[in-house]
């Protein structure tokens, strides 16, 4: 499911190569076991959003985490999100050469050689968005196209 949801979503910001570092950065500060790293992936991504992605892409996450009963089991992405700062010290936290030092240690994996495109990594405005970007997908609703994307493909 973690390695789908960072496949599917590729263009989205909602899981960045710097977020991804975070996470791990998560699970060694917290002293997380190999086993926990799949019960905490979810709570750490929603945390590093909630540090450096806008609202309405951290809740992406709820649906990847959950599937369809995602608004009855939230509340337990939050506790075990809380759960997480309290084994982290609270110092969740994490600065770019940290990051930057995660990725350094296997630079060759195929999740730090995804690439976002560059019309793809701009801000956006929420004013400027069209109301289907503030729709939660999940998993089995496909991304609308880029029609840039499209447009360089052809």
């Amino acid at each position: 499911m973690i390695t789908s949801f960072i496949q599917k979503s590729g263009r989205r910001s909602s899981h960045s190569l710097y977020l991804l570092a975070m996470v791990l950065t998560y699970f060694r500060r917290a002293g997380l076991t190999t086993e926990e790293y799949r019960t905490y992936f979810f709570p750490s991504l929603f945390l590093a959003n909630q540090f450096e992605e806008d609202k309405p892409f951290r809740e992406e996450i709820y649906p990847w985490a959950f599937g369809w009963t995602w608004t009855i089991q939230r509340k337990e992405l939050h506790q075990l999100r809380n759960l997480l700062l309290i084994r982290m010290g609270f110092r969740a936290w994490v600065d770019r050469a940290t990051c930057d030092l995660i990725m350094a240690q296997d630079p060759a994996h195929w999740a730090w050689k995804r690439e976002r495109k560059v019309h793809h990594s701009w801000a956006i405005r929420q004013f400027r968005r069209k109301d289907t970007e503030f729709t939660i997908k999940g998993p089995w609703i496909r991304p609308e196209p880029c029609s840039l994307c499209n447009r360089n493909a052809h």
